[in-house]
């Protein structure tokens, strides 16, 4: 039997005005004034008071008290969700292990309530404050995703008497591996990539997810719509599910990790190459460089280096640093000539206006910890052999990046399609919301592994 025609006519008519509003929330002149402001993220100074919503800023530099309350926040998300997965995975692979009690709802959602508000808490201010102010990021949906397994199943454990049967399912654990996943990205950046502006791909991966937040939304909306009209009756269970699914297989965890991970492992392998890259930024613009200028003080010792770059139809510059004015003049003609990134490397002690005029500043000196103003990279590598490494390990993570990026728009492509039930007029297969956090999980720990890669990468060669 089909739905009352009153109640369809009233849903499409709701689904309607819900996407013409939200599509002039997000995409109207008032949104695209706030992505043009979006940029601008004042940085945190050391002494500045913590609060947890700062934990988890959007191109931002978090200060020492701010990584270690995000470290105590992960460390609760993860034990807590722990106890709630594990029995789960256990009692679905032979029910007689696990005891009722220890998966029974109650208990699930005293469990993740912590992870849901205390470690959660950063991704909810930040995502929920971008919605607000019209730019969506991976927070937002984050934060939608998580808070929607969350309601739902809270819901069930009040009202447990008076849903129908097919809606007693709980997905607090999804709750917890949303906000767990998202939580350790930020941790495992922030480990590596304290205080360094924002990564440029990182802001491309940002502005994508304004879009594709408002759009999972519709989708979501529209499933529920959808299955309302068109579903088995009753036929609130099956919409409501599908919707909640739709949003849990969407969260990009996968893309929001795409370009900090391998930023995280690129910036490793360099240290153990013996670089400590100051701004990530370099990393993306090195494989690029097409000119490099090398400082006097530097020249017989870069010279096998020099004969490397010149066989690999790099052009190469020798200036007197400690003139800069006609230093700063040859760089510039040279980055004009070239058309493309140029790299300087000297010893420190030329003017920081040299260094200035170039893309990418590096500094070769024997204490690796030192610090230049306006310096990209400090190497304690002689003779400016890191040039070459450097270069490699760009091109290297711009392709994991690539990688990464593909496999999870990819994902989403497939995955989103199938939570909404497209498969179901066909196999009359439905995805719940668990398998939906699975996927998800799975999307995850692919982008983990092959960002991974970066850490064994050959930049010698």
């Amino acid at each position: 039997m089909g739905l009352n025609l009153f109640i369809a006519v009233l849903c499409v008519v709701v689904a309607l005005l819900i996407t013409f509003l939200t599509i002039r929330f997000f995409f109207g002149a008032a949104a695209r004034a706030a992505d043009a402001e979006a940029g601008a993220f004042r940085d945190q100074p050391e002494q500045e008071p913590v609060h947890a919503g700062d934990t988890l800023r959007t191109r931002r530099s978090d200060n020492a008290a701010s990584v270690r309350l995000l470290t105590a926040q992960v460390i609760v998300a993860v034990v807590l969700t722990l106890l709630v997965v594990i029995p789960d995975l256990l009692h679905m692979m032979r029910p007689s292990l696990i005891p009722p009690w220890l998966i029974a709802p109650w208990l699930q959602a005293i469990i993740i309530t912590p992870v849901m508000f205390y470690s959660g808490y950063p991704i909810h201010i930040d995502g929920w404050s971008a919605i607000r102010r019209r730019v969506p990021n991976m927070n937002s949906l984050a934060a939608v995703g998580a808070g929607a397994a969350y309601v739902y199943s809270l819901v069930v454990c009040f009202a447990e008497d008076v849903l129908p049967d097919s809606m007693h399912d709980v997905y607090f654990q999804v709750t917890g591996v949303i906000i767990t996943l998202v939580l350790l990205a930020r941790l495992m950046s922030d480990r590596w990539l304290p205080r360094r502006a924002a990564f440029p791909l990182q802001t491309k991966v940002d502005r994508l997810s304004r879009v594709l937040v408002p759009i999972v939304f519709l989708i979501a909306v529209w499933t529920f719509v959808v299955w309302m009209i068109f579903g088995r009756q009753p036929a609130l269970a099956p919409a409501l599910l599908m919707a909640i699914g739709v949003l849990i297989i969407a969260c990009p965890v996968s893309l929001g990790w795409a370009a900090p991970l391998a930023a995280t492992f690129a910036t490793d392998r360099a240290r153990r190459a013996g670089m400590r890259v100051l701004t990530t930024g370099a990393l993306q613009q090195a494989k690029d460089v097409r000119a490099v200028v090398f400082s006097s003080t530097l020249a017989e010792a870069s010279r096998e280096t020099i004969d490397a770059l010149l066989d690999r139809g790099l052009s190469v510059d020798v200036v007197d640093a400690s003139d800069t004015a006609e230093a700063v003049h040859r760089i510039d003609e040279r980055r004009a000539s070239a058309d493309a990134a140029l790299m300087f490397v000297g010893d420190g002690s030329e003017d920081v206006t040299v260094r200035n005029a170039t893309d990418i500043a590096v500094v070769v000196t024997k204490d690796i910890d030192a610090n230049f103003t306006h310096a990209d990279v400090v190497t304690d590598v002689p003779g400016g052999a890191c040039v070459p490494q450097l270069i490699r390990l760009s091109k290297t993570m711009v392709r994991n990046i690539q990688e990464n990026l593909i496999w999870a728009f990819v994902f989403n492509l497939i995955g989103i399609p199938i939570a909404a039930g497209v498969l179901y007029p066909f196999t009359g297969w439905m995805l719940d919301p668990s398998l939906a956090g699975i996927a998800m999980f799975l999307s995850s720990l692919a982008v983990l592994l092959n960002a991974l890669r970066l850490r064994r990468a050959r930049i010698d060669r």
